[in-house]
């Protein structure tokens, strides 16, 4: 962990993602050495925290490392070579690599890579490296009793590592590596069962990035003949020949080895899957093979059991080899360094399916869990935004950026984030964080939440009223002039005209004063001219008679002078508390400890930089940088949603600069802003914006 913002669960255990690596590097050539340990260092794949570098120039520095627990070395084969009894005192967990023109022709040697380097190739390297590491420390407990190296005691620690995996992807990777170890098989796969024809799965957004969920439930065997079900190639490995691989799926029938175990429930031991007995129902495939010059010989397959004994998967297990830290010759004959599974490894292979098994179905188990608070949280989402409709999707895109910043943020190998790492358990908090941000919403009275105007409609017609009378009060009153000039005798006609210039006079200024207030009841800026003109209006009421009629009342003219938005101020009190009120609802909720702090990041993304925002007032030295990126990407869908009734969308040239602004003014961490705009996480995430070239005048106006 690189910083405060991460806390690793003490549950999880040292698996071979987290298996700690010594590079020692040896070149007598200088700058085939920094080629070496630059793309080591540059590699995503290499972890700072864990892995270490060691440079080694000659051979006499061998006082230097020690080829123990994590070690891997990088020998240069140009090189003049190390002493042999340093390679032969090894521990058994050390990993052998070459560089060079020409590879070592030394069995003992994991890899190969040709100069000039590449770095995709070294990116491959460091987690097979990690895991082959990780398995033969396992295999192999240096210095440890020879009890503890008998596989019944390997077994145990199987069961135990099992329990502590919570993704049901790295299961499925241990379940096999694990297999593998015990079994001494130099590949193997794993298939899961799922419902249906496996013509499709489900799948969902989590963090930002697409997760599957599959259709898998615990089968009945007693199900399998007489409903259709799927196997679905979960996962592969193989250490002697380089294979891509590839999901697909298949029926789950007799007719394949991995099926008939599924259906019967039985193990499956072959000593040559070239030679099966000819009442066999199932057949062997052979398309790996002659695709890829593999040479499948002895098989071990099982079912993998619940407590219900109910089918979850099956793990095949090929070619037993007699030593298990050689490749299989696969150029010539390798099946005589191949032997058949024996009644032990069946033995063992029934509790192994047992553990794992169980293990997979607690995950999914897990799983559905998850699943179901997730859509939980989605539901509760929606029905706030049911609210106000003008603003669904929001809380969606804002989790997309928010999550987008924070990869960039655990991306970072310099700047401000370099030593700052959201774990994957924070990652999840902040989603959810995202999500609810505006669940405070659901407190605020629909009618100020769905605003869309400066005025209520009801105000606004009201308004339209009052013209209408004023302007009828004004004709009305110019006739009792005329009258009141004929009652007093035969008018002249230019004091008949005076009367009603003066009453055109008045309609006309009539027009142009509601006019302009039914211009400003939009949601457009309001100038200091603008609310000067407001202010004539509201305090000159129409003298008719002996009457004083107003145009727009004290609470109209309060909410026209509102100068951006569609919100006066106790209205935006109002909604600015759903902020507090979203802090006060998901405090209610028993979040788990992985997800505490759900509440405080939610509710504190409009809090500013300098201070002075809301709810709290902190500055961002109090503030969790959760809450600092989710304000940014708060920010950013308002100012370019095109959605909003009360504005246009905001071209997105401007609305970086408003960003910039408002950064500079201390309302946003400028750290933030300035990752969000060089990274360009509008373009990852291929967000609808407006450009500055194609926008409307009203929305190049829009503020």
């Amino acid at each position: 962990m690189r910083a405060a913002t991460s806390r690793l669960s003490k549950r999880i255990p040292v698996t071979a993602a987290k298996q700690p690596l010594t590079f020692i590097v040896y070149s007598e050539d200088e700058v085939f050495r920094a080629a070496v340990m630059s793309a080591l260092s540059n590699s995503p794949r290499f972890s700072r925290d864990r892995d270490q570098i060691i440079e080694v120039s000659a051979p006499g520095q061998r006082g230097t490392f020690s080829l123990r627990n994590g070690a891997v070395l990088l020998l240069h084969s140009g090189s003049t070579p190390l002493e042999q009894t340093l390679l032969e005192d090894r521990a058994p967990s050390t990993v052998l690599t070459t560089f060079g023109d020409e590879a070592i022709d030394d069995p003992q040697f994991d890899d190969h890579f040709v100069l000039p380097l590449k770095q995709p190739g070294i990116d491959r390297f460091i987690p097979r490296a990690r895991e082959l590491a990780w398995l033969r420390s396992r295999a192999f407990s240096e210095g440890s009793s020879a009890a503890s190296r008998d596989k019944l005691a390997r077994l145990n620690r199987i069961g135990t590592a099992l329990s502590d995996i919570r993704v049901l992807k790295d299961l499925l990777q241990v379940v096999l590596t694990e297999a593998r170890n015990i079994m001494d098989a130099d590949a193997g796969s794993i298939y899961i069962i799922e419902s249906g024809r496996g013509t499709g799965f489900s799948g969902r957004k989590v963090l930002g990035r697409a997760e599957r969920r599959t259709r898998a439930v615990a089968v009945k065997r007693a199900n399998l003949t007489t409903q259709v079900f799927s196997l679905r190639f979960a996962a592969a490995q193989n250490d002697s020949c380089t294979i891509p691989f590839e999901e697909f799926v298949f029926p789950a029938n007799l007719e394949s080895i991995a099926g008939y175990a599924a259906i019967t429930g039985e193990i499956v031991a072959l000593e040559d899957v070239y030679s099966l007995p000819a009442d066999t129902p199932y057949k062997f495939n052979n398309i790996i093979d002659k695709k890829y010059g593999y040479r499948t010989c002895s098989m071990l397959t099982l079912p993998l059991k619940n407590t219900s004994d109910e089918v979850v998967g099956v793990v095949q297990l090929i070619n037993k080899k007699k030593n298990p830290l050689n490749r299989l010759d696969l150029v010539g004959d390798p099946t005589g360094d191949i032997v058949p599974f024996s009644d032990e490894d069946v033995e063992l292979a029934a509790s192994l399916g047992s553990q794992a098994g169980v293990a997979i179905e607690n995950v999914r188990l897990m799983d559905a869990i998850t699943s179901l608070f997730e859509r939980f949280v989605i539901a509760c989402v929606q029905a706030v935004e049911q609210r106000d409709p003008a603003t669904a999707g929001h809380s969606g895109r804002v989790d997309r950026i928010t999550m987008a910043l924070a990869d960039e943020v655990n991306k970072a190998k310099q700047g401000p984030y370099a030593d700052m790492l959201f774990s994957d358990a924070e990652m999840v908090e902040l989603h959810y964080a995202s999500l609810l941000h505006d669940f405070g919403k659901i407190g605020v009275r629909e009618h100020v939440l769905t605003k869309a105007e400066k005025l209520y409609p009801a105000q606004a017609q009201a308004i339209a009223f009052r013209a209408k009378i004023i302007g009828l009060e004004l004709k009305l009153d110019g006739l009792t002039r005329e009258a009141d000039q004929f009652v007093q005798g035969k008018p002249g006609a230019d004091e008949l005209q005076a009367i009603r210039d003066d009453v055109h006079q008045k309609l006309d200024k009539l027009k142009n004063d509601y006019e302009f207030v039914a211009k400003h009841i939009k949601p457009i800026f309001v100038t200091d001219e603008a609310e000067a003109h407001l202010k004539q209006i509201h305090e000159n009421p129409w003298k008719i008679g002996d009457d004083r009629l107003v145009l727009i009342n004290d609470e109209e003219y309060h909410s026209l002078c509102t100068r951006r938005g569609t919100l006066n101020p106790e209205e935006r009190k109002e909604i600015e508390n759903h902020v507090a009120d979203s802090w006060k609802f998901l405090k209610r909720i028993p979040w788990t400890d992985d997800l505490v702090r759900v509440p405080e990041i939610a509710g504190q993304h409009h809090e500013k930089m300098r201070g002075g925002g809301y709810p709290n007032g902190v500055p961002a030295a109090e503030t969790p940088l959760g809450s600092r990126l989710m304000a940014v990407a708060d920010v950013f869908d308002s100012l370019t949603a095109s959605d909003r009734p009360y504005k246009p969308a905001i071209p997105l040239e401007r609305a970086i600069k408003i960003l910039q602004s408002m950064a500079d003014e201390g309302d946003l961490d400028p750290e933030v802003v300035k990752l969000f705009i060089d990274t360009e996480i509008w373009v990852k995430l291929k967000l609808k914006l407006v450009r500055l070239a194609d926008a409307t005048n009203e929305q190049k106006a829009a503020r």
